[in-house]
């Protein structure tokens, strides 16, 4: 096994960012590529939307939670060998994905899929810093990041490409053949690296603490509309999860070597850009998939063209980031106001939202709103980033990077269950509402279809789910205009100080170099 594992000696630089960057750009793909197929998951699978939303929110979570851990496992044992390991499970889970018979095996399969990519995810970067010197390490960096924003792009359009109907499973199959050729060019092309000096301890108690209390948060946002929000085991959600989040603040104050180190939150820029990156991606990302279902079941996009319908913004995205982290470094302690505008335009392409009608469409309703979400991604993501980096020492640089990964994850993954929680609320109790005079079995089979944004029925039934689904959708809306609205005042926080932790992401210990073939890669110490 050792053997095979190897790599030949000192692959060529660009042969190794090529070989890693099939793999990124796959688990990139794999995080936006369900909101395209997310109405016909729920379809296909007879999902309420309270369950189907776990096949985003649950991949999320465990890519928010886990990376931390997996990049001490990677400095410890080899980053190539856990890398591998890794985009293993990551082929596996997503086979097993797109043979799941119900959404029960596919929410499991997926959170198996997030937990793969959360393996592979810390080494990608290393492996490639390593493997450039480091005068070129800025090129590799920007390459490696390039990478991920195709994954940005390219998702949509895959997931719109690969659906048709119903049929919404190639967009995991096809995983299999491009994950074994990334399997092969790792093993071929990527060398070992690992850190001498690495902490040998990982704390999988904080680990645990952390993902189990946001998932029962969750869980009970998700399924309080169904069960009642004073059902037993909601009350025991609400009331566990934030203790166990609690517990996971106490047991890492007491850690050598903490999953996420809590004295970081002591400044105040890192706690603000961190909480500002997570309302951020609650609002934004949080929002998404939801928008995929207007644009599908209630406005009759194919997937295709619901997946071609959000290139307006992603576009914008691929554009402006790049150069938002440049005048954001020129604007030193006032980087704040790229945050803040880009925040406030995504407020504004919800307020642009709330005149949506019943005859609305994607040109008059949705394309000013996407131009205004893609201005405000790419202004905010690259600074938010850059306050981060600049307001913790170098030698707490890649900590500081894998916590606000941690945040952005994690807020996608309540934005999806705070927005599903609200629309499901919302039709749950206005359908019923409208059709109080017809009968009790299709104000029912209206309701249940509403909550899919489908709307049914006769002429008058139809006339009331449309209505509904708007208007519910418009409450999206408004929650997203507040959560971007705070996003954008927590920024009024954040500054950016100092220079020197700017090249701390180019910048690997100079342990994590190269090992001597046959030096590693068995999983040894």
């Amino acid at each position: 096994m050792s053997q095979f594992l190897r790599a030949p000696v000192a692959p060529s630089k660009w042969a190794t960012m090529c070989a890693v960057s099939v793999g990124l750009a796959m688990l990139m793909i794999d995080t936006f590529v369900v909101n395209v197929a997310f109405p016909a998951i729920g379809r296909d699978l007879n999902a309420g939307i309270g369950k189907a939303e776990w096949t985003v929110s649950g991949y999320v979570l465990v890519l928010g939670v886990f990376p931390l851990a997996m990049g001490r496992l990677g400095d410890i044992f080899g980053r190539r060998l856990v890398y591998i390991i890794g985009l293993s499970v990551f082929i596996l889970a997503s086979v097993l994905c797109g043979a799941a018979a119900n959404i029960e095996q596919l929410i499991a399969f997926r959170i198996l899929q997030g937990f793969g990519a959360a393996v592979m995810m810390p080494g990608t970067l290393a492996i490639v810093t390593s493997a450039f010197p480091p005068e070129q390490r800025g090129l590799a960096i920007g390459v490696w990041g390039g990478v991920s924003g195709i994954g940005l792009i390219a998702g949509p359009i895959l997931g719109g490409l690969l659906v048709h109907g119903d049929s919404w499973r190639w967009i995991f199959l096809v995983n299999l053949p491009v994950g074994i050729a990334a399997l092969v060019a790792a093993v071929k092309f990527v060398p070992e690296t690992r850190d001498v000096n690495a902490p040998r301890s990982i704390d999988w108690v904080g680990a645990f603490l952390l993902a189990g209390g946001l998932a029962l948060i969750m869980f009970a946002v998700t399924e309080a509309n169904a069960r009642g929000w004073t059902d037993p085991y909601m009350v025991a959600c609400f009331v566990v999860g934030p203790v166990m989040l609690l517990g996971f603040v106490a047991y890492e104050l007491r850690q050598r070597f903490p999953l996420v180190d809590v004295r970081l939150f002591k400044n105040v820029n890192f706690t603000m850009a961190c909480v500002t990156a997570c309302l951020f991606s609650a609002a934004v990302f949080g929002s998404q998939p939801y928008t995929s279902l207007f644009m599908q079941n209630y406005l009759g996009f194919t997937p295709l063209q619901g997946g071609l319908a959000f290139i307006p913004a992603t576009a914008l995205v691929a554009v402006i980031q790049p150069f938002s982290g440049v005048i954001g470094q020129k604007l030193g302690s006032k980087l704040r106001i790229l945050i803040i505008v880009g925040s406030l335009c995504v407020a504004a392409s919800f307020v642009y939202l709330l005149q949506l009608d019943t005859e609305s469409r994607y040109l008059d309703g949705f394309l000013a709103p996407f131009l205004l979400r893609g201005l405000g991604i790419g202004l905010v993501l690259s600074s938010v980033s850059l306050a981060v980096m600049t307001s913790v020492p170098i030698a707490r640089a890649g900590l500081a990077s894998g916590t606000l990964t941690m945040f952005r994850q994690c807020g996608t993954a309540l934005g999806v269950a705070l927005f599903g929680a609200i629309f499901v609320h919302h039709i749950e109790t206005d359908v019923p509402n409208r059709l109080a005079n017809v009968d009790a079995a299709e104000t029912a089979r209206a309701t249940e279809a509403a909550s899919h944004f489908v709307p049914t029925g006769d002429a008058e039934v139809r006339a009331a789910t449309e209505e509904s689904i708007v208007d519910g959708f418009v409450l999206i809306a408004v929650f997203g205009v507040v959560v971007a609205g705070v996003a954008a005042t927590s920024a009024l926080f954040v500054r950016q100080r100092g220079g020197a932790a700017r090249t701390a992401v180019a910048s690997p210990s100079p342990a994590a170099q190269p090992l001597p073939a046959g030096a590693g890669g068995d999983g040894g110490a």
